[in-house]
């Protein structure tokens, strides 16, 4: 776990906030990665959808320097949910085929 900076007599405010917005930006896109793994990636995608929500909540209309990071963590992110879409098909098929060679 990475110490949060803090504010205090010289810190500078958006500076700050750059890097809060830098740290989410990263941590989307490794879960949005971790996303695309079958089974195991169904709950990051929700996390993923929610560090990108926390970074434009921190960061506003602010330019994000991890924009790229961002966008990309929730292309994963959405294809995670492609890939547990394509997961539940199979399985509901599987189930079928089963039921009806019983």
């Amino acid at each position: 776990m990475t110490a949060r900076p803090t504010t205090g007599p010289g810190t500078d405010t958006a500076a700050l906030v750059k890097i809060e917005m830098i740290r989410h930006s990263r941590e989307c896109l490794a879960l949005g990665l971790l996303s695309l793994l079958p089974v195991v990636g169904f709950p990051l995608i929700f996390l993923a959808f929610l560090q990108a929500r926390r970074v434009k909540r921190i960061g506003g209309s602010e330019w994000n320097p991890a924009h790229r990071l961002l966008s990309r963590g929730l292309a994963c992110a959405r294809w995670g949910v492609v890939v547990l879409a394509l997961e539940l098909f199979a399985a509901g098929a599987m189930c079928i085929q089963y039921i009806n060679n019983r």
